[in-house]
């Protein structure tokens, strides 16, 4: 079944109710038929079962239990990308099933050393939401603005297992089958990669290292691409 986000829960849980513009729209582009079901989902809790009768008209139903689907907890902390290169890395990431995105300040970071653009806030909390209508994820990711020292990661998310993303390092994917972790930080640094003093914190801090690819890949490749490793190496846990 279908769904839309919900910026504003309904003040009813069952009766008439017109939809908007945003997701009007969307019911236009999928050409909804009449009668046909969906449900509308707030940002947190139970979804609203409706039956669709035109753009500006649904039936809600009452409440319905919100759909998930098979994902590991991954949260992402990465040095920042320049520029639009910040909406690639946010696209992808979502697509991949990331679970939080944190921004990381490095000693060689280029951008995200203060608190990443407010301005910016509003148009990446619509590449998420938009992205996970398409690609059918009842639960949005979250984003954090405000960067986060390489120092003080660990602290912020004690309970993953938490991994730097090193080239050169042995394969992602065997560092995952040794540890079948149920939850993982993946630690993307900047382009001009860690310093010496940095992956010496890493190793204190008893961080695994795990590469990716033979390659030097941009930011706003590497974590996306880590992110669906490890999406598939639960899945096939799973038996998915």
């Amino acid at each position: 079944m279908r769904f839309f986000f919900l910026t504003t829960p309904p003040e009813n849980v069952t009766g008439p109710w017109n939809p908007g513009l945003e997701i009007a729209r969307h019911l236009k582009a999928l050409r909804f038929q009449s009668g046909e079901e969906l449900l509308l989902l707030p940002e947190q809790g139970d979804a609203y079962l409706a039956v669709f009768h035109s753009t500006d008209y649904l039936e809600l139903q009452g409440r319905s239990k919100r759909p998930t689907l098979p994902l590991l907890e991954v949260t992402l902390a990465t040095a920042w990308p320049k520029g639009s290169r910040g909406d690639e890395l946010i696209r992808r990431c979502t697509e991949n099933g990331v679970t939080r995105i944190l921004p990381l300040a490095c000693a060689r970071s280029v951008v995200g050393r203060g608190e990443l653009s407010p301005a910016r806030e509003h148009r990446w909390k619509k590449i998420i939401q938009e992205v996970c209508q398409q690609t059918r994820r009842p639960v949005l990711p979250k984003l954090e603005l405000q960067p986060i020292p390489l120092k003080e990661l660990r602290e912020a998310v004690p309970d993953a297992h938490a991994i730097a993303l090193v080239p050169g390092t042995w394969p992602l994917g065997m560092e995952l089958d040794l540890h079948r972790p149920q939850r993982v930080l993946l630690v993307v640094g900047p382009e001009g990669g860690f310093t010496d003093e940095e992956e010496a914190l890493l190793r204190d801090q008893k961080y695994s290292f795990a590469g990716l690819s033979p390659t030097i890949l941009r930011i706003e490749a590497a974590g996306p691409l880590a992110i669906g490793l490890c999406q598939h190496h639960f899945l096939v846990r799973q038996g998915h």
